[in-house]
């Protein structure tokens, strides 16, 4: 299983004692897939030439960061607000890759060509040192449920990866997430195949995507669509079926933060690991902002110069703020069912109070609410 990690061991040692010309490294993934993540050719210059285009010579790539979770906690708002630092590089067509769970197959180079590779800037970055490398990472917040040995190879693999969790109310999280599951589903989603807010650009995700999605809802009449927007509706359905969806593996397993996290703390410091309070988007987005731009390897001065840069219109702009906008599927929306929000408060406040435990093992002062 950690084949290609030793593999990527090789390529590093190789990189040391000599830098290679990118044309004379041409490294072929094995064939057939292996069942897990195959990386052939972390170290090859890859990046994107005078055309915009995959190629020419650029920093090589090193995995810096991801953030992991949690779904419906932010992450849209967090990706579109970190595609504005001129330091970090996240993909350039999509926000989640689902590289990880979904996509491992396709081997590391179609991981690699799905980043932003920005050309090479006299006196980049926002503190001006162009010999500073840019930072690479990705935001798929479903990632915090990967197995154990996936995991394992994430760290064989990248080391030293910084890695970021937004925790939000169990409650709040547990019901934007089934209200986007619902409105998947009419569309022909699967159930447990719904992801963390819109996917930029077009993409080519083959399970899931705004593409798909928007080529599924041109093809239906008005008529159609009405009686989706029906079905698709919170108040079509009944407090037992969202209990019910609220019991299912795929939001029992999102629910439960602190056991998955775990099993990141089992093999990565807890140094590597920045816990973040939704919360701290509405009351103090720059402070997290800052927070999360340092985590992940900016300088004190680029961190804060990236900060100071950013427009307020843009800071405070919600991204798929479904939630806040939208009367139906909005946290109002809940408290105008008062049975269902008892039940599932109880039926959350276990996995609640476990988090908390463990916030208060890290030495974090913050906590999720319990009532």
């Amino acid at each position: 299983m950690s084949e290609f990690a030793s593999l990527l061991n090789s390529f590093k040692k190789t990189a040391a004692r000599k830098r290679p010309h990118a044309e004379n490294v041409v490294v072929r993934p094995p064939s057939p897939p292996p069942a897990h993540p195959s990386f052939p050719s972390v170290h090859r210059d890859v990046g994107r030439g005078d055309d915009g285009g995959v190629g020419g010579s650029s920093d090589s790539f090193e995995l810096s960061f991801l953030v992991i979770g949690a779904q419906k906690a932010g992450t849209s708002w967090l990706h579109s607000q970190l595609r504005r630092c001129d330091r970090l590089a996240l993909p350039r067509d999509r926000k989640e890759v689902h590289f990880w769970d979904w996509h491992h197959r396709r081997g590391f180079d179609w991981y690699v060509r799905q980043f932003d590779f920005p050309p090479r800037r006299r006196g980049a970055g926002a503190g001006g040192d162009e010999r500073r490398p840019l930072r690479y990472g990705e935001i798929t917040p479903c990632y915090v449920v990967l197995p154990p040995p996936t995991i394992a190879e994430i760290k064989r693999c990248f080391p030293g990866i910084k890695l970021i969790f937004v925790a939000r109310n169990l409650v709040d999280r547990a019901w934007s997430a089934m209200v986007m599951e619902l409105r998947d589903r009419n569309m022909g989603m699967n159930p447990g195949e719904f992801a963390d807010g819109v996917v930029e650009g077009g993409g080519d995700d083959e399970r899931r995507g705004p593409k798909r999605s928007r080529q599924r809802v041109d093809a239906v009449s008005i008529a159609q669509r009405l009686r989706m927007q029906r079905q698709s509706s919170p108040s079509s359905w009944s407090d037992e079926y969202f209990l019910e969806r609220l019991r299912s593996e795929t939001h029992a397993s999102r629910s439960d933060y602190a056991a998955h996290l775990r099993h990141w703390y089992a093999h990565f410091p807890p140094e590597s690991i920045l816990l973040l309070d939704y919360r701290e988007i509405e009351a103090d987005p720059r402070g997290l902002l800052l927070r999360v731009a340092m985590h992940v390897g900016l300088a004190e001065d680029e961190a804060r110069a990236y900060v100071t840069s950013l427009r307020e219109e843009d800071v405070r702009r919600r991204v798929n703020a479904a939630d806040a906008n939208d009367d139906e599927t909005s946290r109002r929306a809940l408290s105008r069912r008062p049975d269902l929000e008892r039940k599932m408060r109880e039926h959350l406040l276990p996995y609640t109070r476990d988090f908390n435990e463990m916030l208060a093992e890290r030495g974090l002062s913050w906590k999720l609410s319990e009532v």
